[in-house]
């Protein structure tokens, strides 16, 4: 097992303001590794340099900005925010990784991503993966499934109508916390032992909305039910952040239904040595406290 020596190597993170990529910089902060979180403008710095974090200021659309975050870097966390343009921006992330020489990638990726998959998202980082491994760069692509975290977007509905309203059907699926996530994250980042890998994460358990909403409902106290909606409605629903977020989300949702995320892995296990968390886990320990303020 190689493992980084504290303070020898610069490990840059971007999307370091997001739910994993704020645990990873916290996580690597704490082992007292040399972390660069990078930051979209210099007023979200403060809290990640209070975690023990060096901060850059870089933007995806501005190469020269990245190159200046990365130089010195001997590895960068790739988290980019999904959207319609985000294989161009990943591409300028890499190459700029490459100008300013950057030996490893860590590129937290989409389930099972492919340029054939069910959704532009899935697509998109299909194409992002195939970039990454013809760059001559070592590299870790992790592929978390889908999100536990994900349902704070119905906490309105779970604590006022004690429903959870989603479009995945009866569809079974291996959903994941972001806190294993970013435990993988670092594992891949700190560690030789997984260079060369593409690694599919997910929870322990492929279940359905039905069995989220029982853990919802053990952790509260109270009846949480799931109500199945179809696929174009859960798109419908999110209108408002642009065309192309409730288009995946129908396409996400049809996959789901039909069971396309019907799998577990062994993965957080072999990268953090711990088992994966699970829906009551998340609704006890992350859900629950928020729900009560």
């Amino acid at each position: 097992m190689a493992i980084l020596g504290p303070m020898t190597k610069t490990i840059v993170v971007t999307g370091a303001t997001g739910t994993i990529g704020r645990r990873a910089v916290e996580l690597l902060a704490a082992q007292k590794a040399s972390v660069t979180a990078l930051v979209h403008s210099a007023d979200k710095a403060a809290p990640l340099e209070q975690l023990g974090a060096r901060t850059a200021v870089g933007d995806f659309n501005d190469r020269a900005s990245l190159e200046r975050a990365f130089a010195g870097a001997d590895t960068v966390v790739l988290i980019t925010p999904p959207g319609p343009h985000a294989y161009e921006q990943t591409i300028t992330a890499l190459e700029a990784a490459k100008t300013a020489r950057v030996r490893k990638i860590v590129r937290v990726s989409a389930l099972k991503a492919g340029v054939d998959g069910p959704t532009d998202n899935t697509r998109q980082h299909g194409r992002t993966e195939a970039a990454i491994k013809a760059s001559g760069l070592t590299y870790v692509i992790l592929r978390p499934h889908l999100f536990f975290q994900n349902l704070f977007g119905s906490l309105p509905t779970i604590l006022g109508e004690g429903k959870v309203y989603f479009g995945v059907g009866d569809g079974k699926m291996g959903l994941i916390d972001t806190r294993d996530a970013s435990d993988a994250v670092v594992a891949a980042a700190t560690r030789s032992d997984f260079d060369g890998e593409t690694i599919e994460l997910t929870g322990p358990a492929s279940i359905t909305y039905h069995d989220v909403a029982a853990a919802l409902s053990r952790a509260l106290g109270r009846e949480i039910t799931y109500v199945p909606v179809p696929p174009a409605a859960a798109g419908e629903a999110i209108r408002g952040w642009g065309d192309w977020a409730a288009t995946v989300i129908t396409d996400y949702c049809t996959a789901y239904s039909k069971n396309w995320g019907d799998f577990t892995t062994g993965e957080v296990q072999r990268l953090t040595g711990h088992a994966p968390r699970s829906a009551d886990d998340f609704a006890r320990e992350v859900l629950a406290p928020a729900a009560r303020g």
